[in-house]
């Protein structure tokens, strides 16, 4: 027989404390233990921790070498058009740099929010 009714037919076990376990159903076949299910990483989210990362540390080093120069002559010797360059850039690199690292924080906790279920 081939109708709607008759292809979700399944038979269903209890346990000895009486409680249903999952149907089992000849045409579908038996579903991956959630627990060893393992979520690959989305390579997007890495590609921005990596951005962040480069972002943060740049701006680090670009305000270490701009207080440096204006305090006096240094190892790498960076011209004055240089050093006004980096000391322009690196507050909106930073504020760049700790909004990403923001995003990406709530980012994580949404979706390790939406895994834990609802109590």
């Amino acid at each position: 027989m081939k109708d709607h009714v008759h292809e979700h037919i399944g038979f269903r076990e209890i346990d000895e404390d009486g409680n249903a376990l999952p149907a089992v159903s000849p045409h579908v076949p038996e579903l991956a233990d959630p627990a060893q299910k393992r979520a690959s990483p989305n390579p997007f989210i890495i590609v921005l921790w990596v951005l962040d990362a480069g972002l943060l540390g740049f701006g680090f080093w670009a305000l270490t070498e701009a207080a440096a120069a204006m305090a006096g002559p240094t190892q790498f010797n960076t011209s004055a058009q240089l050093s006004f360059m980096l000391m322009s850039y690196t507050p909106y690199v930073l504020l760049g740099g700790l909004l990403l690292t923001a995003a990406l924080l709530f980012w994580h906790a949404v979706q390790w929010q939406r895994k834990r279920p609802a109590s």
